[in-house]
């Protein structure tokens, strides 16, 4: 089994409370691969230029990652430079935004990805998240499809992105995203506004405040994992996509209760990523240390502490 996702290649230039870390290993086809390579084979789709290391790429096949969909153009690879405020972290400041070979890029996927379990369609033009969505369901109709978005095309290509969430079986957006794209403030409202364009699933990211997610017969909500050791936010939630859809590929199922674990899973990795600039928590962590930390997740939320359902009632008197 295995993932394909499409996404940016990217370095990226972070100053946070924390420090600074220039040229970073980045781009949200990087850090999703990552993630999901705890768990599964993935091949990403992307482009990059000529300043891109080879260390990198070697880097990405030690970790169960085929490059043979990645392609090398003339050129530099896509920058970004971001400014994280001190008092608070969740907000930013975009400094620089170098498309350059990622500015013409146009994905093609070799067989092994066409014939890939999953399909990501990550942050990009919708237009080419529909082509790709073409290639990879005639090559495997029975693929199951994830997608991201953001303001950017909810305002400049509307029409383009409802069209290919028809076409997708989770969409995962950004709490203020999903309010511009439902109208709804209430993000309980715009959930099932979302779900109403045709995704059978939506899952809306809260950042540290976790995440809300919607099925045809449930809503959940979880909340994030608390840490005080948060550096660099960058690629939280890509890690989060990543290691959900990594979850769901290793289970081979996608029933309401495998999303809800997988929400645990993405929750739990992302809480790694944001500990460290970059890449670098992706790197050193392994099954025994997310193991860990899931078991600490379940104590957060105070899981041995619920209730049965007849004790609960025999407090109510009912």
């Amino acid at each position: 089994m295995s993932i394909t996702v499409v996404g940016s290649v990217a370095y990226d230039t972070v100053t946070t409370s924390f420090g600074r870390s220039e040229r970073q290993l980045g781009g949200s086809a990087i850090y999703f691969s990552l993630a999901a390579s705890k768990f599964t084979k993935t091949f990403p789709v992307g482009v990059y230029g000529n300043d891109f290391k080879q260390s990198d790429l070697e880097l990405l096949e030690r970790n169960s990652i085929d490059i043979s969909n990645l392609m090398k153009e003339d050129g530099l690879t896509f920058f970004w430079e971001g400014l994280y405020d001190n008092d608070d972290i969740n907000n930013r400041e975009t400094l620089v935004t170098d498309l350059n070979v990622f500015e013409n890029f146009f994905p093609t996927l070799n067989n092994s990805a066409q014939n890939s379990e999953v399909v990501f369609l990550a942050n990009i033009n919708p237009e080419l998240q529909f082509d790709v969505l073409g290639i990879a369901k005639n090559t495997n109709k029975h693929s199951f499809v994830g997608l991201d978005t953001m303001d950017l095309w909810i305002n400049s290509a509307e029409k383009s992105l409802k069209k290919v969430i028809t076409k997708s079986d989770v969409i995962m957006i950004d709490q203020s995203e999903a309010r511009l794209l439902s109208g709804e403030n209430n993000l309980k409202n715009a959930g099932r506004k979302i779900m109403n364009l045709g995704a059978k699933y939506v899952v809306i990211k809260k950042g540290e405040h976790g995440v809300l997610i919607f099925t045809n017969d449930h809503e959940y909500a979880l909340p994030g994992y608390l840490t005080n050791n948060v550096k660099d936010p960058t690629g939280a939630g890509d890690s989060f996509a990543g290691s959900f859809f990594g979850f769901l590929d290793k289970c081979g199922s996608y029933e309401s209760k495998d999303i809800f674990h997988a929400s645990i899973f993405g929750t739990i990795i992302a809480s790694f990523t944001v500990e460290n600039f970059g890449v670098k928590s992706l790197l050193l962590i392994d099954g025994e240390m997310i193991y860990k930390r899931y078991l600490d997740y379940m104590n957060l939320i105070g899981y041995k502490y619920i209730y049965s359902e007849n004790k609960f009632k025999d407090y109510l008197n009912l």
